[in-house]
């Protein structure tokens, strides 16, 4: 149990220094599931890795119930191990453009995701949030906390502007080691309690695709409507990291 936990930590530390703001970004999304959802939500987690986020809403709410959904073989060993004192959370084993999808049950009181929709082509995004559409409850909330830049205008320029400097100031842009991405995946791969989900990994081919610019807020909010949701907006921004929010 103990050599699991130091996975997930390690996966914890690799990405806190990758994405500043991610714990309040977590702390927001999981005080709205309470706020609009009550004490005991069912909530799917969409591309939850290790299952950060679905811990974070199982500590925020005792009584709630996370389907972790993810497709890469060496977080879902993490999670599933070092999560097993967690009954309330649970990981499946799915690609999220997957149609078949929805077949993990509706009536879902919110879904919730981090840093993961933005690998998604504009195709798979669309039937990702139709099946959401299936999944959740009528006035079920989505909540996704990611980079969502505006397609153009001078505000976003601007924006743009603002995030490149504050990318020069940073004192450590570039971490090295475990806390880099490349780092701990290099650590991950040699592991031999990992061996078999690694090999896994490579026989499904599971990288993540080289994407250029990411898909807009603007096609994010289209594709949500087009789906079926009545209502979209961002709950909190920073600069160009948002979280969306939608109302089924």
């Amino acid at each position: 149990m103990a050599r699991w936990a130091h996975w997930l930590g390690s996966w914890e530390a690799q990405q806190h220094a990758l994405l500043p703001g991610r714990e309040e970004r977590f702390s927001l999304i999981c005080a709205a599931v309470a706020t609009g959802c009550g004490t005991q939500p069912r909530v799917l987690d969409l591309g939850s890795g290790p299952g950060s986020l679905a811990l974070r809403v199982a500590r925020s709410l005792p009584a709630a119930e996370v389907v972790a959904v993810d497709r890469d073989p060496v977080l879902l060993e993490i999670g599933r191990r070092a999560l097993v004192r967690r009954p309330q959370v649970s990981f499946a084993d799915r690609d999220l453009g997957d149609p078949l999808l929805p077949e993990l049950g509706s009536g879902f009181d919110a879904a919730v995701s981090s840093t993961a929709l933005h690998w998604l082509d504009r195709a798979a995004l669309a039937t990702l949030y139709r099946s959401l559409a299936r999944m959740l409850r009528p006035g079920g909330l989505f909540l996704n906390a990611d980079h969502l830049p505006r397609s153009e205008g001078q505000i976003a320029e601007l924006v743009r502007g603002l995030e490149h400097g504050a990318e020069e100031r940073r004192p450590d842009p570039a971490p090295s080691g475990p806390r880099s991405w490349d780092g701990w995946w290099t650590i991950a791969e040699g592991a031999p309690e990992l061996a078999e989900a690694v090999a896994e990994r490579r026989r499904r081919e599971h990288r993540h695709p080289q994407r250029g610019v990411p898909l807009s807020l603007e096609q994010h909010q289209d594709a949500l409507r087009d789906a079926g949701f009545a209502e979209v907006g961002c709950l909190w921004q920073r600069l160009n990291d948002r979280i969306l929010v939608a109302i089924r």
